[in-house]
């Protein structure tokens, strides 16, 4: 009768097939982690610019019309157009402040609005 204990070969294969395989979806979890926090970056640090140019949009009486331009360094990745247009009420403006960048070879935006009161 053999007495040796330890694992067979088949054993250590199935083994490390699940070993890598598990590593294997760690890392793209991790990876598409990755990603998201990069893209959550982007767009928080464009809904604070955005929001920025609307305040300072509505705290004086604008007048109507489109502008746009880029942002200073280090921010010059992004840029913006403002829309102002007459509201329902005359003593009122609407403000619509979209900044736009690019991403992966794609264009991605975000679309602010108020409202600037006489």
């Amino acid at each position: 009768m053999d007495d040796r204990r330890g694992f067979t070969l088949l054993e250590v294969l199935v083994s490390l097939a699940i070993l890598s395989i598990t590593l294997l979806l760690a890392y793209e979890v991790l990876s598409g982690a990755i990603g998201a926090e990069d893209r959550s970056e982007r767009w928080t640090v464009a809904s604070c610019l955005g929001e920025t140019l609307v305040r300072e949009s509505t705290a004086a009486w604008p007048e109507t019309g489109e502008s746009s331009g880029k942002f200073a360094a280090p921010i010059e990745a992004y840029s913006w157009t403002r829309t102002v247009r007459p509201a329902a009420h005359p003593d009122a403006r609407e403000v619509e402040v979209t900044v736009t960048w690019s991403a992966g070879g794609r264009e991605e935006k975000v679309t602010l609005a108020g409202v600037a009161i006489k």
